[in-house]
């Protein structure tokens, strides 16, 4: 795996500073969970779930408006990514991308960028499932 260059850091700052901060991603919108308050505790929550299951907060990706976190697992060879995102009204967004650290340029010009499957999906359900517990 290569680690991504100074000239990538440098070009990602001015890439996020050139769009600013973005509406929401919806292109690739995956479910909705329910809507948790204050939103730094669903960002615990969902830490908390995704980090048993491989997944790590990702703080160099595009944050979005009511963005409330972000997190990503890299596949078993570390060449791509699952790249997910949580928004403060509930929706969930998650795609399959080049891992930055493998090749910057082509996480840039977003080589290998895909949907996920449904059986991915379904996964993701599953981990993040919340259900009304008893007292």
């Amino acid at each position: 795996m290569k680690k991504p260059s100074l000239i990538f850091r440098i070009e990602r700052v001015f890439y996020f500073l050139r769009l600013g901060l973005g509406k929401m991603e919806t292109e690739h919108y995956i479910f909705d969970i329910p809507v948790i308050n204050p939103p730094e505790v669903a960002g615990y929550i969902l830490y908390c779930r995704l980090a048993d299951h491989g997944f790590q907060p990702n703080y160099i990706g595009y944050s979005y408006k009511r963005q409330i976190y972000q997190a990503r697992k890299l596949d078993k060879e570390g060449r791509f990514q699952y790249h997910l995102r949580a928004y403060s009204d509930g929706r969930i967004t998650a795609h399959y991308e080049t891992a930055p650290e493998y090749d910057a340029s082509d996480h840039l010009k977003g080589v290998g960028l895909r949907d996920l499957t449904p059986d991915e999906i379904e996964a993701l359900r599953i981990v993040l499932r919340f259900e009304v517990e008893r007292l």
